[in-house]
C-alpha cells in the first residue's frame, strides 16, 4: 500500500517551454467521497485504477493498479 501526500505547484508559465508533444490524459472518477476517491485513467497507451482512501494528517492511502486500456475506455464512456 502506497501513500500520497498531495502537494500542489504554480508554474510561470511564461518561463516554462514543452520539450515535446507530451502525453494524452484522459481520466474519470467513479466514486469522489470524502472517505475514498476511485479514479480510471488512460495515459496514453496505459491505462491505470486508482483507489484513494480517507485523508489523515497530511497523507492518505493509495492502490494503483495497471489494468487493459479497452476496460478504462469502457469505465469511461
Amino acid at each position: 500500500m502506497g501513500k500520497e501526500i498531495e502537494r500542489k505547484f504554480v508554474i510561470d508559465q511564461a518561463a516554462w517551454t514543452p520539450r515535446d508533444a507530451g502525453i494524452h490524459f484522459k481520466q474519470g472518477y467513479l466514486n469522489s467521497q470524502k472517505e475514498r476517491v476511485v479514479r480510471v485513467r488512460i495515459e496514453g497507451d496505459i491505462a491505470k485504477l486508482t483507489i484513494k482512501g480517507a485523508t489523515s494528517g497530511v497523507t492518505r492511502s493509495e492502490f494503483e493498479y495497471t489494468i487493459p486500456v479497452d476496460d478504462a475506455a469502457l469505465l469511461l464512456d
